[in-house]
C-alpha cells in the first residue's frame, strides 16, 4: 500500500470518506455482535434494542466501529483484513488509521473558531491538534469531552460521537470502577492499551445513556 499523507484542508472529504466506512462496516453486521454491544452500553431490553434517540445510535455505531473486541481486533481492523484487496488506497490508509483510534477524555485548551482545537488529554497530559469544523465554532477553553480518536499524523478527528465530559459523568460508577483498574505504576501505558480504551469507551457511554445525557446531543457530518 502506497504512504498516503492526509491534510487538514481536506477534512471534509476526509470526514464523508469516514462516514462511508463506518456505513459500510456495520452494512451486515452479525446480530449476536449487535446485541452485545447494545447490552454492553444499556440499550438492550429483554432482548430488544432500545434506543430513546438518534444519537444513541450513533454511540452504538460508534461503539461496535472501534471500541467492541470479540476476538482482540475491533471491527475497523476486521473490515480491512477481510476487504484489502477490494479496497482502494486511501480506504485503506483511513482504516489504518480507525483501528488504532483510541478512547481519550480530552480538554480544550484553545480553538480558532473555524477548524482547528487544540487539546490535551486528561489521563496522560498529551498535547495534540484537533481538526473539526463544527466543534471548533462550539468549542469553549476548558470544555472536557470523551471519544474515540484518530491519529492523522499531524492533526487527529474525532470518530464523530464525542460526550460531553462533566462531574456527574466522572463520579458515576460505570466510570469510577473502570479507572479503579488503572494501574498506577504504569499509568501511561495502561491508558494506550487499546483493550483498557474499549473498557473506558464502554463505562463512559452506557453512563452517559444511564444518566439521559444523550438528549441535547446532536451530531454533523461536516
Amino acid at each position: 500500500m502506497t504512504d498516503i499523507s492526509f491534510d487538514a484542508a481536506n477534512y471534509p472529504a476526509i470526514r464523508h470518506t469516514l462516514i462511508d466506512l463506518h456505513q459500510r462496516i456495520i452494512k451486515k453486521p452479525n446480530p449476536f455482535d449487535v446485541k452485545t454491544c447494545a447490552r454492553h452500553l444499556g440499550l438492550l431490553n429483554k432482548k430488544t434494542l432500545n434506543f430513546r434517540n438518534n444519537t444513541e445510535v450513533d454511540l452504538l455505531t460508534d461503539y461496535m466501529v472501534y471500541a467492541f473486541r470479540a476476538n482482540g481486533f475491533n471491527m475497523s481492523e476486521i473490515y480491512l483484513r477481510l476487504n484489502k484487496s477490494r479496497l482502494n488506497e486511501y480506504d485503506q490508509a483511513l482504516l489504518s488509521r480507525m483501528r488504532l483510534a483510541r478512547y481519550q477524555v480530552f480538554q480544550v485548551e484553545e480553538t480558532n473558531h473555524i477548524d482547528k482545537i487544540t487539546v490535551a488529554d486528561v489521563f496522560i497530559k498529551t498535547r495534540f491538534t484537533l481538526v473539526d469544523h463544527q466543534l471548533a465554532k462550539t468549542a469553549v477553553k476548558g470544555m472536557v469531552l470523551a471519544g474515540h480518536i484518530i491519529d492523522l499524523g499531524d492533526f487527529c478527528i474525532q470518530s464523530g460521537a464525542s460526550l460531553l465530559f462533566d462531574k456527574a459523568l466522572l463520579n458515576a460508577n460505570e466510570v469510577i470502577n473502570a479507572l479503579k483498574r488503572v494501574d498506577d505504576n504504569n499509568f501511561v501505558e495502561y491508558f494506550l492499551t487499546p483493550a483498557n480504551g474499549s473498557k473506558l469507551a464502554r463505562a463512559i457511554i452506557s453512563a452517559s445513556i444511564r444518566l439521559g445525557n444523550t438528549e441535547n446531543i446532536g451530531y454533523h457530518e461536516v
